[in-house]
């Protein structure tokens, strides 16, 4: 028989296996996804973040989108307060804009 948390509804083997899949993305954010936008996006002469960039990280277009602009300053910012405080990268955005 499952057991269920009753507060959340979640079986046991539901909320494992949430855990490791929260595992595995955070694991990939930090070692492949995160490293690769810190190195290749920021726009050193101009402030802000390029958007278009091709699997090696080189530009393709270097139009600016104002999305882009404000999602890489939450998510750096974001994980500069709740993950890891090794980047300072939001300031660049922030700059720009």
């Amino acid at each position: 028989m499952e057991v269920t948390d009753k507060s959340t509804g979640v079986s046991e083997k539901d909320l494992q296996q949430l855990t490791d899949f929260a595992s595995i993305y955070r694991k990939e954010l930090l070692t492949n996804v995160l490293p690769f936008w810190l190195k290749h996006s920021k726009d050193e002469k101009n402030g802000g973040y390029f958007t278009c960039l091709d699997q090696e990280g080189k530009v393709f277009d270097s139009d600016k989108f104002i999305w882009l602009q404000g999602r890489q300053v939450w998510c750096f910012s974001y994980m500069y307060n709740n993950v890891e405080k090794k980047t300072r990268m939001a300031r660049n955005g922030i700059a720009w804009s």
